[in-house]
């Protein structure tokens, strides 16, 4: 294949002959420095010789870690030069072709002819490019999906995920896009409602660590809450009426229900039915609670899905 002219992407300050001498010479470096990685890579093959019987190579890690320390290079990144030294066999090596794009390309089956086959409209693979085509994440994402996957690589600890959304959520535009999502809505408002109901857990444990000490005067203020009524009932509008009507029932019946079940005589299909059941009810109750909490209504796929299992039963 006829090598391709090199000309300056920038006229105003190199010559086209300028600019081809520079990218010579970094070729040339590049080459001298893949040579290397692959030659570490091949020692290391000959002081542990790769296992071909399926099982790890034994005792690698153990002689790899003092031959790197005893040659001044990471653990990590001389087993890696094994890896694509024992992927890429002498003879597949391509020689114009940096160590890098063939580490991205070492665990793709046809790997020996992609390397010598760049895209259309292209004479060289750019290291972006092999990690594209391998499935792997580029090192500049340009996509949506593989800027986000960026983001799932940087936010896989909680402490970094925290601190990135609590910036995130500082931005107005930000924070109306999230919350203008119905799903995202819901997942907040039940991470709310954890939150408010282990509130109420610690203050009732507290209450009841305090009533030794209080005497009745803690029972008395419960029997007064217990009295105040905890809506109009002549004022509320029927719609609210109905939704604590639909509540009570529910509980009212689980109350009666629950104590003479005879649990021995349910088939395991039998439970798991019932375990469904519950789930869809447990979600529309979700759905309840956020439309309460944020006004909006819609039912996103998710929640469509859930609420329809069983509907043809």
């Amino acid at each position: 294949m006829a090598k391709a002219k090199i000309t300056s992407p920038f006229p105003k300050r190199f010559t086209d002959r300028q600019w081809a001498r520079y990218v010579k010479q970094g070729r040339e470096l590049v080459q001298e420095e893949s040579r290397i990685q692959f030659k570490l890579g091949d020692i290391t093959l000959k002081m542990v010789p790769k296992v071909d019987d399926g099982r790890k190579d034994r005792g690698v890690f153990v002689v790899l870690d003092h031959y790197a320390d005893q040659i001044g290079i990471n653990v990590h990144t001389l087993l890696n030069y094994r890896y694509v030294a024992m992927a890429w066999p002498a003879e597949h090596r391509a020689a114009d072709v940096s160590w890098s794009i063939h580490m991205a390309f070492s665990a793709l089956e046809d790997r020996f002819e992609v390397i010598e086959h760049p895209p259309k409209g292209v004479d060289r693979w750019t290291e972006d490019m092999a990690l594209r085509h391998a499935g792997r994440l580029p090192h500049t994402p340009l996509t949506r999906e593989e800027k986000l996957d960026r983001v799932r690589v940087l936010m896989r600890e909680d402490e970094s995920a925290l601190g990135a959304v609590e910036e995130m959520i500082r931005r107005p535009d930000v924070a109306h896009k999230i919350m203008a999502n119905p799903s995202n809505q819901r997942i907040l408002y039940r991470a709310h409602q954890e939150q408010r109901e282990e509130a109420a857990a610690a203050r009732f444990s507290a209450a009841h660590e305090r009533d030794d000490d209080v005497g009745e005067g803690v029972e008395e203020v419960r029997q007064v809450r217990r009295r105040e009524p905890v809506v109009d009932y002549q004022r509320a509008s029927s719609e609210v009426l109905e939704l604590i009507g639909a509540g009570t029932t529910f509980l009212v019946d689980l109350q009666r229900m629950i104590p003479g079940l005879h649990l021995a005589e349910f088939t395991e299909r039998e439970v798991r039915a019932v375990l469904d059941n519950h789930r869809r009810i447990r979600a529309a109750l979700d759905w309840c609670d956020s439309a309460l909490a944020t006004g909006d209504k819609s039912m996103d796929e998710e929640l469509a899905r859930i609420l329809s299992e069983g509907n043809d039963q």
